[in-house]
């Protein structure tokens, strides 16, 4: 019997533009080392990731230092239920081992003077009023649904996303 060789790693460059994405988010940088536990752990878990026993074309990548990436293309098999929770899971498990945070949709991730940054969202009216961040301000909008919308409209002036709410506060 001879062994097959593991799948080539996915990456997301090799998806298409269709393809959903799920985007969580850290309120400070990721070191080198755990930007490669992410990837290393996305790797091995998009290679066994199956919905109803139809395995799953995924990759998972850390961008910007600051976001953790997960992608799937669903003209292959339909990411299910049960198959969006063990990609929770997965995160849960990244943010436990990692001592970090993942999951807290409250964290605004923009760029700064000195590079991309981050504030909680109730933070935002004062940084709005004292100057700081304005409409021209560019952010990074993790709500993204597929990796075309990742691709194209990820970093955005604040005036173009749901956050321009807040400019008029």
């Amino acid at each position: 019997m001879t062994a097959t060789a593991p799948s080539p790693e996915k990456h997301l460059t090799d998806l298409p533009d269709h393809a959903r994405v799920w985007v969580y988010k850290t309120a400070r940088d990721l070191s080198h080392a755990e930007q490669n536990l992410v990837r290393d752990r996305g790797a091995a878990f998009t290679s066994t990731w199956a919905a109803h026993g139809s395995p799953l074309d995924a990759a998972v990548d850390v961008l910007h230092n600051r976001f953790v990436v997960v992608a799937v293309d669903e003209e292959q098999a339909l990411a299910s239920g049960c198959s969006i929770d063990k990609s929770v899971g997965f995160i849960k498990q990244l943010e436990h081992d990692l001592n970090l945070m993942l999951t807290d949709r409250m964290i605004v991730v923009y760029e700064g003077p000195g590079g991309i940054t981050s504030c909680r969202l109730q933070d935002l009216p004062a940084l709005l009023k004292e100057g700081i961040l304005s409409g021209d301000t560019m952010v990074y909008d993790d709500l993204v649904a597929t990796l075309g919308d990742l691709r194209g409209c990820f970093r955005m002036p604040l005036r173009g996303t749901w956050l321009e709410r807040y400019l008029g506060a």
